[in-house]
């Protein structure tokens, strides 16, 4: 019985998708009780995701079109129209740039979230990212009970009304001191990072991404989160010449209990989070096999 959905949504992605479906595939327990299921918000326009649909029973996909709309808005169309066919008891909403490394990751996920209490479990935005949800795990990676979610009867549709808009557009710019929190620059300062992180308890989420709505909504339903935690490269306390620096300080890495659960490749234009690498992937894939070569505590 297919007891998991691996909801995905893409936006000419095919150069991922391969990747994470083995991936998640090869990490898995149990992986005949995976199902993936791809939304194409290019409504079809992606010719080389035929090759990964092509005679996989283990994929479905659904078109949707997500074209000229904000990045943010496409993709939680995507995410609300793909979790409305959901019917398996678990869903993991997962990006195409992520690499899971933990073995028997279902089975972990699993354990957690059949304890007493409801639980949703997975990767949080990262420190660096100022303004968004840390305490909660964002669409990047959730995994949760399929019910949990659906009785919150919320859009994954990200934004506010234009006056909220507006407003945290004036206070994000404040608890960015201009161009003072980037990513490199909280990597190298503690101080800087307890005055932002002081700032964002005053001024609350000001950067509302894909899902904040549902994330707000979860402790109404008493459901707690077990989020990963996305380390700067200075914080893996590895050598600088390691393959788990390089890819915390070009890329995005997360660990539970200290262990390597996962990378987010995430190369974003954004002047905060950019980083001279972020976008080559074949760099990232490169410091991933490398990484798949050693334990961490080779590493650090």
């Amino acid at each position: 019985m297919k007891n998991i959905t691996i909801l995905i949504v893409s936006y000419f992605s095919s150069k991922h998708l391969k990747r994470l479906i083995t991936n998640l595939t090869e990490k898995s327990d149990q992986p005949n009780a995976l199902q993936f299921l791809i939304v194409d918000n290019t409504n079809g326009r992606d010719k080389a995701l035929k090759e990964i649909l092509r005679n996989n029973r283990n994929i479905e996909s659904l078109m949707n079109d997500g074209n000229h709309l904000q990045r943010s808005v496409s993709h939680a169309g995507g995410l609300d129209f793909g979790f409305s066919h959901i019917k398996s008891d678990y869903t993991l909403i997962v990006d195409p740039d992520v690499y899971v490394f933990r073995e028997k990751w279902d089975t972990l996920f699993l354990e957690q979230l059949n304890k007493k209490e409801s639980l949703i479990i997975g990767a949080p935005y990262p420190q660096w990212k100022v303004g968004k949800v840390h305490d909660y795990p964002s669409v990047v990676f959730m995994f949760f009970k399929t019910n949990d979610l659906k009785q919150t009867n919320f859009s994954f549709y990200p934004f506010p009304n234009i006056l909220k808009k507006v407003k945290n557009s004036i206070l994000r710019k404040i608890i960015r001191l201009g161009f003072l929190s980037s990513k490199q620059s909280l990597n190298k300062s503690f101080k800087l990072r307890n005055l932002v992180k002081w700032l964002e308890k005053k001024t609350g989420i000001t950067s509302p991404d894909t899902g904040n709505k549902i994330i707000e909504a979860l402790p109404l339903f008493n459901i707690k989160p077990l989020c990963f935690e996305a380390k700067y490269s200075r914080d893996t306390l590895a050598k600088e010449d390691t393959p788990i620096y390089k890819i915390a300080k070009e890329f995005e890495v997360f660990f539970l209990h200290n262990e390597l659960i996962m990378t987010h490749m995430y190369g974003s234009k954004v002047f905060y989070w950019k980083t001279k690498r972020g976008g080559d992937l074949h760099y990232w894939e490169k410091l991933i096999s490398q990484l798949e070569g050693e334990s961490y505590e080779k590493l650090s």
